[in-house]
């Protein structure tokens, strides 16, 4: 097995859940730095924040059944990954806070008459410690997604996900 199918086999079969609530959830926050507050808007159809968890979780869980649906989960397996869809918007919900805590300094940083190159590395090295962080759930959750599906349902959203990028 090739290492680009590995990475593949990772993030595309076992990783769907974990990728696609990531996206859902984290992505506005830390697309907000270059953006301002509103996070992903438009074209993207996205446009919605953390700040509230339920919707965060709506937003999880709709893609989690998506992809269910797409492997013929069963009812069992939708109310698993639910979980684990809700699990990963609460492990996110405080480090958004710390997203915006970090964003808010930055800002504040950058309107001083004189910016302080210490803090701004120190800001970088905090804003690299929070994407860390964030990977290490999406990962767990992603482990914890592959544990649900069956193996064949695993290999079917490879198939799936190839398909979709054009592999």
């Amino acid at each position: 097995m090739s290492k680009t199918w590995s990475r593949r086999a990772f993030w595309w079969g076992g990783g769907a859940l974990a990728a696609a609530a990531a996206v859902f959830t984290m992505s506005p926050r830390v697309m907000a730095f270059h953006r301002g507050a509103g996070g992903f808007g438009g074209h993207h159809g996205f446009a919605f924040r953390l700040g509230d968890p339920e919707q965060a979780k709506d937003k999880a869980g709709m893609a989690t059944e998506w992809v269910l649906r797409t492997v013929d989960g069963t009812q069992e397996q939708k109310q698993e990954a639910r979980r684990i869809s809700d699990r990963l918007v609460d492990e996110l919900q405080p480090l958004a806070e710390r997203h915006r805590e970090l964003r808010a300094a930055l800002v504040r940083e950058f309107a001083k008459p004189e910016v302080d190159r210490q803090e701004l590395e120190r800001l970088r090295q905090d804003g690299l410690e929070l994407a860390d962080e964030a990977s290490r759930a999406a990962v767990s959750a992603a482990g914890d997604f592959a544990s649900v599906l069956k193996p064949e349902q695993r290999a079917e959203l490879l198939e799936w996900a190839n398909r979709m990028h054009g592999h």
